[in-house]
């Protein structure tokens, strides 16, 4: 055995090794390996692993590379789950008649911008309205815990869809909230997101850290309005996400001159500058209109109010919803 060094010996070993690797890469179906990437968005080295590992059968690679990128989602999302998150994305998933509108938050704005991340988005809202619309039910609205266990058109929970995303990308990450509207015979929904564009989505669905959604109807169909529906419901929703309304309001009968033609004028009537209580109780009503949508100055012509915007195009307000991205929620100290 003189003479035969084992530097020489772990050279042929080294080389034999390579040579094994080299052989099993080139035995993998390159045009299977492009198909399990762009299908998974699992990184190539992965796919390859698991179309060598089973002969390039494709339905068994890609069902062992989902389950094994599950577990190491999971972990990674239980690692994770300390992690604030004051990113993510607001989506409106919207047609006119119904609409859902999710929250999903991430821990930075780069993941927010994230085609993956916007990927899942867009699944996440779609699922929620799939599942919401099964429901004969006007306004359904739930919170994290509840919508991690609806399941999803692939058999998957939707908290099983966000903890593959986590594997993926890195960043915790939660479907914090989403509400579902179904409009009222003779009513329409309009919607909004700010900032508005920017990410490529299916034309029915919006992304933006602000949203709104605005169920109107016309009082009198044979009342001609000032502005289409679609225009006001669209220039109100910007109006509600700028100026951030809690409740409507109240409606006074238009022709009710004693009252004035809407609650602002009503309440004006009562102020008195002579008096201290009568002036303290003048800056609590304001403080109060503040909060209600139709007694705020309208953000988009300050001439007027949004209740005076109504009358003029006789359009009724029913229900509005508004969600900032990031915003803290009763109950809750941070996101």
């Amino acid at each position: 055995m003189r003479g035969f060094s084992t530097p020489g010996l772990w050279s042929f070993l080294q080389l034999s090794k390579r040579g094994f690797a080299t052989a099993a890469a080139e035995q993998v179906d390159k045009t299977l390996l492009g198909k399990l990437r762009k299908q998974t968005g699992i990184p190539f080295i992965n796919c390859k692993k698991a179309l060598a590992k089973f002969d390039n059968d494709f339905d068994q690679a890609k069902k062992w590379l989902l389950e094994e990128a599950q577990k190491e989602g999971w972990a990674r999302a239980t690692k994770l789950q300390s992690r604030p998150m004051s990113q993510g994305l607001i989506a409106v998933f919207a047609d006119g008649k119904q609409a859902t509108m999710i929250e999903v938050n991430c821990e930075t704005d780069f993941v927010a911008r994230n085609e993956k991340f916007i990927a899942m988005v867009t699944k996440l809202v779609q699922e929620c309205s799939a599942h919401f619309e099964k429901f004969n039910e006007k306004v359904i609205s739930l919170k994290k815990a509840e919508l991690d266990q609806i399941v999803g058109s692939d058999q998957a929970t939707l908290a099983d869809i966000i903890a593959l995303n986590i594997g993926n990308i890195g960043e915790n990450m939660s479907l914090r909230r989403g509400t579902f509207f179904r409009a009222d015979s003779g009513c329409v929904l309009s919607s909004y997101v700010h900032p508005s564009g920017g990410n490529k989505s299916p034309k029915s669905i919006l992304f933006g850290k602000y949203g709104a959604i605005v169920e109107m109807k016309q009082k009198n169909k044979d009342d001609e309005p000032v502005m289409s529906l679609a225009n006001l419901g669209s220039h109100l929703c910007q109006h509600i996400v700028g100026m951030n309304p809690r409740i409507i309001g109240d409606y006074v009968p238009k022709d009710n001159d004693s009252q004035g033609t809407n609650v602002v004028e009503k309440e004006d009537s009562g102020y008195s500058s002579d008096a201290s209580s009568d002036t303290e109780v003048s800056s609590q009503n304001e403080d109060v209109d503040e909060d209600k949508l139709l007694q705020q100055v309208f953000l988009l012509d300050n001439s007027m109010t949004v209740g005076q915007l109504l009358c003029l195009n006789g359009v009724e307000v029913s229900h509005f919803l508004r969600y900032a991205c990031g915003e803290t929620l009763e109950g809750e100290t941070e996101v």
